[in-house]
């Protein structure tokens, strides 16, 4: 006689099915906000820090605009600050979806000690791409002594960025359920 009754198996909540296919609209779509509220703050952190130094509050925007019309400086206009912001904000949307999938394929959403340091290294790593490898080989004005503080930029990136994308995933499923 066969038995009709379901699984009752208690799993512990650390355990990982790896067979199980990853849920990727879930790991995009949570991503996608992690991105946009690191973006979020890390856009206000930089406001702040640029207000406090004597430049206007829309400098981090106005600094991310150079890319689009490729001078050495910010020129202060409208248009640039908007340019700046959708494309902070698209960026940050961006690398919020990349840091998802790496927490998925890694398995990091069940390890908070890895998670929070995968958070701090890749804010860490986004700043020395950004900055120091494409800011100083395409975009002058990153890297400038007159523009961001690198000092500043080299902080802010693991710790206004990386690690407000961490609680978006602690003990998120990122593989489809069965």
């Amino acid at each position: 006689m066969t038995s009709t009754t379901p699984d009752t198996t208690v799993h512990p909540p650390d355990s990982t099915d790896h067979a199980a296919p990853l849920d990727i609209g879930a790991v995009l779509a949570r991503g996608a906000v992690a991105g946009l509220a690191g973006g979020l703050l890390f856009a206000l952190a930089n406001m702040w820090y640029a207000d406090a130094h004597g430049k206007p509050p829309i400098a981090p925007f106005l600094d991310i605009s150079t890319i689009f019309h490729g001078t050495d400086m910010p020129v202060i206009n409208a248009n640039d600050v908007i340019a700046g912001l959708v494309t902070h904000l698209a960026l940050s949307l961006l690398f919020g979806i990349v840091f998802g999938l790496a927490v998925a394929m890694l398995r990091l959403a069940q390890r908070p000690t890895l998670l929070l340091m995968a958070g701090l290294i890749y804010g860490l790593a986004l700043y020395v791409v950004n900055f120091q490898i494409i800011g100083r080989a395409l975009f002058p004005w990153f890297v400038n002594a007159k523009g961001p503080n690198q000092i500043f930029e080299l902080w802010i990136h693991p710790v206004a960025y990386g690690l407000i994308l961490v609680p978006f995933f602690l003990g998120f499923r990122t593989t489809a359920r069965r």
